[in-house]
């Protein structure tokens, strides 16, 4: 009597423990998988339906668990154990698990660092605007006179040059020669250096070696004129030419200050009206459904030339963020990208992989305890 008095509080303490072991289990996976749909709700269905990917998840996570106690009791049986089973198992639960993980990391790197993204981002494109419009229209102006100053110098130093050279007397230099025609070539390249800067797609020809060959080797003086005046029009033709490309460059920068005044008005209200009330809610959801009025009535209206400063570049590759774009943010694949690449600046995240693994140890643990007992 005493020993099945014995066994029945046995029974029902492993009862107990194994009911505890899976509220354990519950509560933790509980809390895995809400930061994993809600990860997956930004990168996937643009913040929505966060309860569908939670009970989604929620089987994801028990499915990872009962794989992991799968692998376990293949690995402790003392006789046929079946390998294939064993690493099946371990597959599955390590897919299920680095998938929960990766999600877990991304959600904690929005709930911690998303605020001050999106207003570090609508503060940059309020200083671009700023240093791009009324104080810095004068300085457009100046910098297409220094420009056109600077190239029409260094043309006209060539044009000197070019007439020196062909009323040259001295042995081997007479007329029209070899230092000529590096002249011309050389203000064709004074012309060209910039095409990039300037989106010039223009080619400056002075001298052709086809078209122009029967002016090489010409001593008479009586030709010197018709030379003289042949390629110093020719020269200021190009140099006229690029001037116009440089003039309709900077006149391009001062008719994107023009647009980028109209955004001053919605970078206003975001700051006045939006921000304090995603502060004061201060959840993950509120900061993407914030993220799209900011993208769409500022950011994606930005210029090229302000997307270019908010990254550190090295032969075309991005070393780093100067501002880090709130659109990448969103996206968890990314995000692991910045954080092994080590460009997340000033964003700690070594306490939330820690708090993530945390959170997924105790969960599996729990869940292993729940079916061994």
């Amino acid at each position: 009597m005493k020993s099945r008095r014995k066994n029945h509080n046995m029974d029902k303490n492993k009862l107990l423990i194994k009911i505890a072991c899976l509220v354990g289990y519950l509560v933790f996976a509980s809390f895995s998988a809400f930061f994993t749909a809600s990860s997956l709700s930004l990168n996937l269905l643009n913040g929505t339906n966060l309860w569908f990917c939670f009970a989604l998840v929620l089987i994801v996570s028990i499915l990872a668990g009962w794989c992991l106690t799968n692998a376990i009791a293949e690995f402790n049986k003392p006789v046929r154990a079946s390998r294939s089973s064993f690493i099946l198992n371990l597959i599955g639960f390590l897919i299920f698990w680095t998938f929960s993980f990766m999600t877990n990391v991304h959600y904690f790197f929005v709930e911690k660092h998303g605020y001050n993204i999106l207003t570090k981002e609508l503060a940059s494109a309020k200083n671009y605007i700023t240093e791009n419009t009324t104080k810095s229209n004068r300085a457009i102006d100046e910098q297409n006179e220094i420009a056109q100053k600077s190239l029409t110098g260094q043309v006209y130093a060539n044009i000197e040059a070019f007439d020196r050279e062909l009323n040259n007397t001295m042995e081997h230099h007479e007329g029209f020669g070899e230092a000529c025609v590096n002249i011309l070539n050389s203000t064709e390249n004074i012309l060209a250096k910039d095409n990039k800067t300037y989106g010039d797609k223009n080619t400056y020809v002075i001298f052709d070696e086809v078209r122009d060959a029967g002016d090489y080797g010409i001593t008479q003086r009586n030709r010197f004129i018709e030379l003289h005046t042949k390629y110093n029009n020719r020269m200021l033709e190009q140099l006229n030419k690029k001037l116009k490309v440089i003039d309709d460059y900077y006149n391009r920068k001062k008719d994107e200050n023009v647009g980028l005044m109209d955004l001053m008005k919605p970078i206003e209200e975001l700051e006045t009206l939006h921000l304090p009330m995603v502060l004061k809610d201060g959840s993950v959801k509120a900061y993407y459904l914030y993220y799209d009025q900011q993208n769409g009535k500022v950011i994606s209206k930005m210029p090229d030339n302000y997307n270019r400063r908010c990254v550190v570049k090295s032969k075309n590759e991005i070393k780093s963020y100067n501002v880090y774009p709130s659109k990448r943010m969103f996206d968890t694949m990314s995000v692991w990208s910045d954080i092994v690449s080590g460009k997340l600046v000033g964003m700690t995240m070594l306490q939330w992989i820690v708090i993530a693994l945390i959170f997924d140890i105790v969960s599996f643990i729990l869940f292993v305890l729940f079916r061994k007992n």
